[in-house]
């Protein structure tokens, strides 16, 4: 994720100009950080005067994030500000926040900020995703970041937490006979929910302690969202394509114990025994072999987990060897193919 611009960029909407901050901006910035009425929804130290204003408009132009004056078109002068901050490099995760001052609110300004900054995070900084944070209490941000397409993936204290994934979204992967294979995205969640907490979910791949719909959409987001940007694979939904219900998911992960890529299924209780794990699982075994180009596929089961082994036995997969995985004592079986 790119993180350092020179210069650091300007952006420009239809009634906005969004410009670098630059000391001249310690009058604003003071109202900015003193208005109670914009103080109340952050935790912000309140600014004691121009001194105060002026040393954090210097943190903030030491500091390595993307930080922008919200200034009316043609003008010069400061009414917000809005930024990408609390960058993660290694995740390509940043976090959105803004402020406007009470004068302007109402009047779609600070979405039209937000969706100008939305745009520099994904498409400049290469961001795989973005979070914000927005205190409870404070209806019209959270409004603001659900129309912008922003989610719930949960609480933190007083912060109601919301992300926006990279797009596009459920990128359809291919089809089998019986069986469509797509991206899962946030709206998958009650789906994802109901899946992970089956007993065979828990008792063959461990508890992932996701209980509501916003673990289910903080699940999907930080961790198979975040793989499909970071190594183009991860789990797909499979669709039936009769009536598109989804009967359980299938794809690729790199885990950190493993050398190669494995291949992994699971599928919803009520479609057990009709064959869609083997359909599904051959269709990725093929997206690993021709289109990803892996010289190997690995696979990992619990020894009592027999239908998940019959399946990698009817695609191919064979036994190889006990593993331990680094910190815990319980042994898996390993299988392994040559493609």
């Amino acid at each position: 994720m790119q993180t350092l611009f020179a210069p650091f960029p300007s952006l420009t909407t239809e009634r906005l100009l969004l410009r670098p901050l630059k000391l001249e901006d310690a009058p604003e910035m003071l109202v900015q950080r003193s208005d109670e009425r914009i103080l109340r929804f952050t935790e912000a130290k309140k600014a004691a005067d121009l001194a105060d204003a002026t040393a954090f408009i210097e943190k903030i132009q030491a500091a390595v994030s993307a930080y922008w004056a919200i200034c009316p078109l043609g003008e010069d002068k400061l009414i917000g500000t809005i930024c990408l901050w609390n960058l993660n490099t290694e995740k390509q995760v940043a976090e959105l926040g803004y402020t406007l001052h009470p004068d302007h609110w109402g009047k779609g300004l600070a979405s039209e900020a937000v969706t100008a900054v939305i745009d520099f995070g994904f498409a400049k900084m290469g961001a795989t995703y973005l979070e914000a944070g927005c205190m409870t209490g404070n209806e019209a941000s959270i409004r603001l970041l659900k129309k912008q397409g922003f989610v719930k993936t949960g609480v933190e204290d007083k912060y109601e937490i919301f992300a926006l994934c990279r797009p596009p979204l459920g990128q359809f992967l291919l089809e089998t006979e019986r069986l469509s294979l797509r991206e899962i995205t946030p709206d998958d969640a009650p789906f994802i929910l109901e899946l992970l907490n089956t007993p065979d979910w828990i008792a063959n791949i461990g508890d992932r302690q996701v209980r509501n719909l916003d673990d289910a959409r903080k699940y999907i987001i930080h961790r198979l969202f975040s793989a499909y940007r970071k190594f183009g694979f991860g789990f797909w939904l499979m669709e039936r394509k009769t009536d598109g219900i989804p009967v359980g998911i299938a794809g690729l992960v790199k885990r950190d114990f493993l050398d190669d890529v494995d291949i992994g299924y699971a599928l919803m209780p009520s479609f057990h025994g009709h064959g869609y794990a083997v359909e599904a699982a051959k269709a990725v075994l093929n997206i690993a072999k021709r289109k990803l180009a892996l010289p190997r596929l690995a696979a990992i089961t619990i020894e009592s987990n027999k239908p998940s082994q019959q399946v990698l036995e009817k695609i191919g997969l064979r036994f190889e060897r006990i593993i331990t995985v680094p910190g815990d004592e319980e042994e898996l079986m390993l299988w392994g193919i040559d493609l």
